[in-house]
């Protein structure tokens, strides 16, 4: 029997990085390979909630986003492998009702004869010192250029690239150490940029490369009949459980990277490279072992494959080569033991502001283990810091939901329970059928006091239906950026596989998973927040809010539309709202700072993607003016020192709070937040000051 998972997740937009081959034969990978795209194609075509028809314009639409998924910068390939590559583009439906691997394995080939001559390229215009005198200049950016012609303009799209690249690393080179030649910072800069791109490229071409590039294309297949119906290979499944459970079992490292090296920024109490004693912060990693025992250099990875590495199987090992503070290099070997990320927990402190005290919730993902009763589950969180802010005894609630990406359903639900006391919270259409969520707390509340709620352009899905709700039912006021992400969709995560037989020596086999659109959800009014998200009540200038990364800047996003309101009772509080919202508007309209802050996210916007000079004083002036305006926006958008918000940790989280310097560490990034500030004072509006 297949266990559907529900999320309302804001998708992750990452390739994936399992290798499904292991050591089964190269017929055998093949086989596995079309049988999943028999499977993703037969569950998208049955049971998505709208699917499109698999055409020749679906054909075109995945040929066009797969090419700029291997080559959107276009820096690989040629006009004349596109013009090559095109006999394809009305193909590719016909090889995924027919499961047939040509397209892909044509493309594969292609990328992999090009990455190889691109390494050559760039080391060779790495192998050379660069003059900076020349007037010249780059636009960074190239996803509106043109592939390149041949392999000569190639060669000079990659020339000015990474003289670019090496460009900044010199002045940042010269930056730690003024005293630093232009001639030994150059070829200190090349070293370095060389080293990272060798990295990528090692990367890219690594012996999983093929198992990369197919999840890739099948996850491209699956988000063109949406951006959140997705394909995971089979590690990156079982990872994004993990992830959404807050269980993961690894070494307990936080990282950080530091000049392109991946440094150990603290280790974490209670995990077991803590225990083991063989790593140090500031230890520098150099190189990972993989599932093979394979050391493998991370030169070029990012944070995110290798934090993925270090996770794997409870009472697995991992061998890392580190270099100390004291520059030796030694080799260690640690096991894996279950880490819980309980800096991403819910979690809750006390702002004192006059004579008042504001409770602050923060949330940054709905989070549910599915597969252990005991499990994480964020209502059940949430609710525990709702009960250390009314031993507070505080006067009003601001919960924070700013960056999450939504989740599960069932604890939005329950979470929506802890402030409103009845009704349903949203509204669910299926292909057959609508259902309604209801709230199921017995008509008990566990606050109910002025309730404000935080979110911007990254609130998705749940978070925009707990905020949906609160605006609906008028319990509370919503205050952040201009809209929320748009997400008005609900997705099932539906595994996908085959059982072996242990008797007979054959094991079960797996196909990864697909997270599949199964219906729409709607405010409990009739309206959606697909497409157009939760405007606030209140808005404030946000740096977001000028970028295209909201639903409705997705081509293949489903459209908004109506469906027939439910039945419900807004809040006693609702008709002091009106007045509280108009006043709050005209403060923040009239403040100094938020008029500043949006004027240097104006000027941003007007000099995004812009043309550098590659002559380096010419661009050093560039990055200085740029550096001026974002300081300019990182100053406004902290409070100064004398207006710092006093915020401290609630009384249930006192003895912990002194032990852990993290929970500290948290807290004080808050107390320098200017819409937090604002968004309380529009709490003490709500009590009434």
């Amino acid at each position: 029997m297949t266990i559907a998972k529900h999320w309302l997740l804001l998708p992750l937009l990452t390739v994936s990085l399992a290798s499904q081959a292991g050591s089964n034969t190269d017929d055998q990978v093949i086989v596995n390979r079309k049988s999943t795209i028999r499977l993703v194609m037969n569950r998208i075509t049955k049971e998505h909630y709208a699917p499109k028809p698999v055409d020749d314009n679906f054909s075109r639409a995945v040929w066009q986003k797969y090419l700029l998924a291997l080559d959107g910068n276009k820096k690989v390939f040629l006009e004349a492998d596109i013009q090559r590559l095109r006999h394809y583009e009305t193909l590719i439906d016909d090889q995924l009702n027919n499961p047939s691997l040509e397209y892909f394995d044509a493309i594969y080939d292609l990328s992999m004869q090009r990455l190889n001559e691109v390494m050559h390229t760039y080391r060779a215009l790495l192998a050379r010192p660069m003059d900076f005198r020349k007037t010249e200049t780059v636009q960074p950016e190239r996803t509106a250029a043109d592939f390149p012609a041949d392999e000569a303009a190639r060669t000079e799209v990659w020339r000015k690239a990474l003289k670019y690249a090496v460009l900044k690393k010199m002045l940042e080179i010269q930056k730690a150490n003024p005293k630093k030649s232009d001639a030994t910072a150059e070829q200190e800069a090349r070293q370095s940029v060389l080293q990272s791109t060798d990295g990528q490229f090692k990367t890219l071409m690594s012996s999983t490369a093929k198992d990369d590039r197919f999840n890739a294309y099948m996850n491209t297949v699956a988000m063109e009949m949406d951006p959140h119906t997705m394909y995971y290979g089979p590690a990156d499944a079982n990872a994004r459980d993990a992830m959404m459970a807050h269980r993961y079992y690894g070494l307990g490292l936080e990282l950080t990277s530091r000049e392109g090296d991946i440094v150990i920024k603290r280790i974490l109490p209670g995990g077991t490279a803590a225990a083991s004693g063989l790593l140090q912060a500031d230890d520098h990693i150099l190189q990972l072992s993989d599932a093979q025992g394979q050391m493998i250099d991370i030169g070029g990875m990012n944070i995110v494959e290798i934090s993925k590495m270090i996770r794997g199987e409870k009472g697995t090992s991992i061998k890392l080569l580190v270099r100390t503070t004291t520059g030796s290099e030694k080799e260690v070997t640690v096991p894996r033991g279950e880490i819980r990320e309980e800096e991403n927990a819910a979690r809750s402190a006390v702002i004192e502001k006059g004579n008042k005290k504001i409770g602050y919730l923060f949330l940054q993902e709905f989070y549910r283990d599915f597969k252990k009763p005991d499990g994480a589950q964020c209502a059940v969180d949430m609710a525990r810091e709702v009960e250390k802010l009314n031993a507070e005894k505080v006067d009003g609630i601001v919960v924070d939901l700013r960056g999450n990406p939504g989740g599960s359903l069932d604890e939005v639900v329950r979470i929506a329970g802890i402030f409103i006391k009845t009704g349903p919270v949203v509204l669910g259409k299926g292909k057959d059928k609508t259902d309604t969520y209801p709230i199921n707390n017995g008509d008990q509340t566990m606050y109910d006091g002025p309730l404000a709620v935080m979110i911007d352009e990254s609130s998705a899905s749940a978070s925009e239906i707990f905020a949906a709700a609160v605006q609906d039912y008028r319990r509370g006021i919503i205050v952040g950026s201009p809209s929320s992400f748009g997400k008005g969709t609900m997705q099932a995560t539906l595994p996908m596989g085959k059982l072996g037989d242990p008797a007979k020596g054959i094991p079960n086999i797996s196909y990864g998973s697909l997270t599949l659109t199964i219906s729409k959800f709607y405010r409990i009014n009739g309206t959606t927040t697909q497409l157009n998200g939760v405007t606030p009540d209140v808005i404030l200038p946000n740096r977001k809010s000028t970028m295209k990364i909201r639903e409705k800047d997705f081509n293949n996003a489903l459209r908004a539309d109506t469906i027939n309101s439910a039945y419900y009772i807004t809040s006693p509080l609702a008709a002091r709202l009106p007045q509280i919202i108009q006043s709050a508007g005209t403060r923040i309209n009239a403040d100094s700072t938020f008029r500043l802050i949006s004027k240097e996210i104006g000027w941003l916007k007007e000099n995004e993607a812009p043309v550098f000079s590659l002559q380096k004083e010419k661009f050093r002036q560039q990055q200085a003016a740029i550096q001026v305006h974002e300081v300019n926006l990182d100053k406004a958008l902290h409070l100064p020192a004398a207006r710092t918000l006093q915020m401290r940790a609630t009384g249930g989280n006192a003895t912990e709070a002194a032990k852990a310097a993290r929970f500290q560490e948290w807290i004080s990034t808050r107390r320098t937040d200017i819409y937090l500030d604002a968004t309380t004072d529009i709490v003490l509006d709500m009590i009434g000051k």
